[in-house]
């Protein structure tokens, strides 16, 4: 029998090798990468997603993983917290992500890593020169779109930009950050500052592209930018960075939901190949996973990629069409005052906000 191939091997790649494996099928994933290696991510665990890591059977206490059960909501000189509703965790995707391709071996993939895929065809994937037969193909590529099977134009118009930095943070900085997630929300973008470490702060900053552009279109200009934000100031005056230089993504089109309706896909699209909901939310990884499981029981059910894809954007659209409400909300000054004056009347709106942009229960 010919593998199933997955090309990839992020959080739904590894998730769904793991458990096609665990049914019995001979499996490949492909990972471009040779070793491992950050992403630009918020690193954000939802209650859902740590559900689902717990039920492949990781266990995210031992890997490092920093529990979160507040969030703070600062712009400008206004701050409003408020518990979450739900238990969440804060952990590096260097991490996890090789913590799945560890246990997807366990499970009897063949994890191939240092491999580029140049394109997909129906039953064959390519990686140079070599075609390799496949049963089923399940692209998780994340954000990188694979020659064949190419996603269709952006949902949103003018993009956005995304930037990643690890900090060093004292023990004194650790313990004001806790057990939050912080979301700091300014003009032409937003910023989460989280635990993922005992001793390490995550920054993932997303901006419009047209924000970028009027800051010089770097990092120092975007740097200057967040420092103007009164508490991003006092969090990283204490922060030591952890890379030379951040990791950033271009043109992330959020809102973007793959066609359930295509005839011709014949790959399993997964993580950011299916949908891409709003970081704001924090539920990416959640979706991620979620289309790793529903994945394998389509195919355990010989359900057909066109099959598969009708069911995961049934899904995953109500949340990611909500999510995209609250982001274009935050995009605008007078909606954005409204709602900061109304969280500080009520800072419990925050855990029902919280709790409205969730996936369904699994």
């Amino acid at each position: 029998m010919n593998p199933c191939i997955v090309v990839g091997g992020g959080l739904a790649g590894g998730a769904a090798a793991t458990l096609l494996a665990r049914q019995g099928r001979p499996v490949v994933l492909l990972e471009r990468e040779s070793g491992p290696h950050d992403k630009v991510c918020g690193e954000f665990l939802s209650v859902e997603a740590c559900r689902d890591l717990e039920c492949l059977g990781l266990d995210l206490d031992r890997l490092g993983a920093v529990a979160m059960d507040r969030i703070r909501l600062a712009s400008g000189h206004r701050l409003i917290e408020a518990p979450l509703p739900f238990a969440a965790r804060g952990l590096s995707r260097r991490v996890l992500d090789e913590a799945l391709l560890e246990l997807a071996a366990r499970a009897g993939a063949q994890v191939r890593r240092g491999q580029r895929v140049s394109g997909i065809a129906a039953g064959h994937v390519r990686v140079g020169d070599a075609a390799l037969p496949a049963s089923a193909i399940l692209l998780a590529s994340g954000k990188h779109d694979v020659r064949g099977v190419a996603r269709g134009a952006p949902a949103t118009r003018g993009g956005y930009v995304g930037f990643k930095m690890h900090w060093r943070a004292p023990p004194a900085l650790a313990g004001k950050v806790g057990s939050a997630i912080e979301l700091v929300v300014f003009d032409g973008g937003y910023a989460g500052l989280q635990r993922v470490a005992p001793g390490v702060l995550n920054l993932c900053l997303i901006l419009r592209s047209a924000a970028l552009a009027d800051l010089g279109g770097g990092w120092d200009g975007v740097l200057a930018r967040i420092l103007r934000e009164p508490w991003l100031e006092r969090r990283l005056a204490e922060a030591e960075p952890l890379f030379a230089r951040p990791l950033t993504i271009a043109n992330l089109p959020y809102g973007y939901l793959c066609d359930a309706d295509a005839t011709g896909d014949h790959a399993y699209r997964l993580g950011d190949q299916a949908a891409m909901t709003a970081s704001l939310t924090g539920d990416g990884m959640a979706a991620a996973l979620r289309g790793a499981f529903v994945a394998a029981e389509s195919l355990a059910a010989g359900l057909p990629p066109a099959a598969y894809h009708r069911r995961i954007v049934r899904i995953l659209s109500p949340q990611v069409r909500r999510a995209m409400l609250l982001q274009r909300a935050t995009e605008r000054r007078a909606t954005l005052a409204c709602g900061l004056a109304l969280l500080g009347l009520w800072p419990g709106l925050l855990g029902i906000l919280a709790r409205a942009t969730r996936l369904p229960g699994a």
